[in-house]
């Protein structure tokens, strides 16, 4: 694989592989970061595409994520433009 986001999806598929299928979120999550390469682990870059990659293939296992509950999040420029109308 050429991209970083392509080798930790293949990286966590092959984890997937070798867990037993009742495994529970907690192992799941263990042998992910059990499996992270160094540099993976040691750059801004690798630790946010890993996150990702992980993310994406614990949610279906029933991890929810940290983002999950914001509904109704405005940038603050849209907030300022909804006082001000509320004002006129």
């Amino acid at each position: 694989m050429n991209d970083w986001y392509g080798t930790a999806k293949a990286i966590i598929a092959k984890v997937h592989e070798t867990l037993p299928t009742d495994a529970d979120l907690h192992t799941r999550h263990q042998a992910c970061l059990r499996a992270k390469p160094w540099e993976f682990a040691t750059t801004s870059w690798g630790r946010k595409v890993w996150a990702r990659a992980q993310r994406e293939y614990l949610v279906p296992f029933g991890y929810v994520p940290k983002n999950a509950y914001v509904v109704d999040l405005i940038s603050p420029l849209q907030r300022a433009k909804a006082k001000s109308e509320r004002r006129a």
